[in-house]
């Protein structure tokens, strides 16, 4: 007979837990990608950017699920290295952001170990396993934010 998880107790809050394991995996590509001098956060920023020519600041920030402050506090280190331009702004104006050539490299730079931490992870989890986790992530993500 199969126990039933009691729902009321704390350590089956589903809010800790995904941020519990959301932090320890954070914590597991950034020991990989830290010889590259980039963050996970910013590592995503830069792919995100170099997948097609120009992104808006809103656009941006949609689709990595970001607060715009967070996207800016993220973008201000890959400007300052001449990995990003940001062009526009001011007062009602759009921020229109693209990858320079130099961020490009940085990305093929540290490509290999972003793919070396997926696939520790997902060796760890098993393939058919976290293709289920994901699944049921989007899932969920898409029916709470009806």
């Amino acid at each position: 007979m199969s126990k039933q998880l009691d729902m009321a107790a704390g350590e089956n809050c589903v809010c800790f837990n995904l941020r519990w394991v959301t932090r320890a995996v954070t914590q597991f590509y950034d020991a990989e990608m830290r010889r590259h001098g980039i963050r996970p956060t910013q590592g995503s920023i830069l792919a995100s950017l170099n997948s097609k020519d120009s992104w808006n600041m809103a656009e941006l920030s949609d689709w990595l699920g970001m607060e715009r402050t967070t996207l800016v506090r993220n973008l201000r280190p890959l400007q300052r290295d001449g990995f990003v331009k940001a062009v526009g702004g001011g007062r009602g104006n759009r921020v229109e952001l693209t990858i320079t050539t130099k961020g490009r490299k940085q990305v093929e730079s540290l490509t290999p170990a972003w793919k070396a931490a997926q696939s520790a992870v997902v060796k760890t989890l098993g393939e058919k396993r976290w293709s289920a986790i994901l699944s049921d992530l989007e899932t969920a993500a898409l029916a709470l934010n009806k």
